[in-house]
């Protein structure tokens, strides 16, 4: 009984090596992938190319007698390494020529998300944080964009608090909630400003599939730029109005 489990067990191995192989080799795939995508500005979520492909990959699981939701499970699993490893390859800029992004308690786990995404999107990033207050002029006088990513119950007082900021600067809030921080937006800075509500937590390895509320308010040609780059994050992007969100 011992020699023959142990004959199996080996056989067993055998095969979640050439499993391992195999998973190496798709990966390495994937990061190629990413490398095409990046270049040319794609999203590196493909809704309709996943669905197609798990969908193959059930029925050839039913003609093999594999369990068709074991080999959903396992390439849903997969799936989700390789988008993180799509992701870490970069993406395209979409606005070459915005000046540096200043980001309002970037050290926040929201902010550092969105530090991420940015700088692998090859925009230069800049983090203000309480204790650099005293230098926030200087910091934001040449922003091309600010985010303010600070807990809900300060948000306003903050956005209230910001230096002038450039005229054709864009004002974005990370908020829970909208209306308030759009009202302080608009009263603080008479530029572009756009509200964003990201529908997910911070420990997020990937936009890939996360949902982003977003609210026009002002000037959307100043930052129409900046709801493309979300899509080519994969983020999904859902519009409604401050009210409406509340």
């Amino acid at each position: 009984m011992v020699a023959e489990l142990t004959a199996l067990r080996d056989q067993i191995d055998e095969v979640d090596k050439a499993l391992l192989g195999l998973l190496a080799r798709r990966l390495a795939l994937v990061e190629e992938v990413g490398e095409v995508k990046s270049r040319y500005g794609l999203p590196i979520y493909a809704p309709d190319r996943e669905a197609a492909m798990l969908r193959s990959r059930r029925e050839e699981a039913e003609a093999l007698n594999v369990p068709v939701d074991l080999i959903e499970d396992v390439l849903r699993r997969v799936m989700r390494e390789s988008y993180a490893s799509e992701n870490d390859k970069g993406f395209k800029t979409l606005c070459p020529q915005l000046r540096p992004v200043v980001i309002v308690a970037g050290r926040g786990q929201m902010g550092r998300m969105f530090e991420k995404m940015l700088r692998l999107s090859g925009y230069e990033v800049r983090l203000l944080e309480k204790e650099d207050w005293p230098q926030a002029e200087r910091l934001l006088a040449d922003a091309g964009m600010v985010i303010v990513s600070v807990p809900i119950h300060v948000t306003e007082q903050v956005i209230a608090q910001l230096p002038r900021l450039p005229e054709d600067c864009i004002l974005v809030d990370l908020a829970s909630v909208k209306n308030g921080p759009l009202q302080a937006m608009l009263a603080a800075h008479s530029g572009p400003v756009v509200g964003l509500h990201p529908m997910f937590g911070p420990d997020s390895g990937s936009l890939a599939k996360q949902v982003v509320v977003y609210y026009d308010d002002r000037q959307r040609e100043a930052y129409q730029w900046l709801l493309e780059q979300i899509q080519v994050w994969s983020a999904r992007l859902y519009r409604i109005s401050a009210v409406e969100h509340d």
